[in-house]
């Protein structure tokens, strides 16, 4: 996180426009960092309406514009090959994305509601699926909502993985969620439930496979 300073359009003296930023960069596939900005997203504002287009970007040779509730929060791209030689870059393949810091804060799902400390303990589950590269966090969300109980307290993004075990053209997502009920403890067994609910509809909307290895 960081201040930067874009010269103001035109000649004249005035001074630059200066605005926070947060800059991400990996290592990794365009479409796991896309992933990740769903999530960080989604972790401020769980109804965010998140959508990526296109964009041209002097640092990057495939970039898009990411869009979110109908207006421009930042842009992510690959790195260009001119931009990875000028920092010897050489072996890596890295991505990046840079957001507006002020409009990431001012994200958020309607009225904040103050809950007291919940008197039971929760249950978390780790979910690892494998679907098609081309689906992306917000189908697997939407897909979770379709099947969630009322006890489904939170659900997080982990990680994005390829290798073994994982067919090509597709990626292994691994996804977190809590369940707690307000009013008594949850049973594993009642979770066990949840969960088989939540799978069949991640099989059926975005034909998920559970990971196991």
């Amino acid at each position: 996180i960081a201040d930067t300073f874009v010269p103001r359009p035109g000649q004249g003296g005035e001074l630059p426009i200066e605005k926070t930023k947060l800059a991400l960069v990996c290592d990794s596939d365009l479409r796991d960092l896309r992933g990740v900005l769903e999530g960080l997203i989604k972790s401020i504002d769980r109804d965010a309406q998140i959508i990526f287009t296109p964009a041209d970007l002097h640092w990057a040779q495939t970039a898009a514009q990411i869009i979110v509730n109908s207006q421009s929060l930042g842009t992510a791209g690959i790195v260009s090959q001119a931009v990875k030689e000028k920092f010897d870059f050489k072996d890596l393949s890295p991505c990046a994305a840079e957001l507006e810091f002020g409009q990431l804060l001012t994200l958020q799902s309607g009225a904040v509601k103050v809950k007291p400390l919940p008197r039971f303990p929760a249950i978390q589950r780790d979910l690892s699926i494998i679907v098609d590269e081309n689906i992306r966090w917000a189908d697997i969300i939407k897909a979770v909502e379709n099947k969630s109980p009322d006890e489904l307290e939170d659900v997080q993004f982990v990680g994005i993985y390829h290798g073994k075990g994982v067919p090509t053209g597709q990626k292994s997502v691994t996804l977190s969620l809590r369940f707690r009920d307000e009013d008594g403890t949850l049973t594993h067994q009642r979770v066990d439930n949840f969960e088989d609910d939540i799978v069949e509809s991640l099989t059926a909307t975005v034909g998920a496979e559970l990971r196991t290895v």
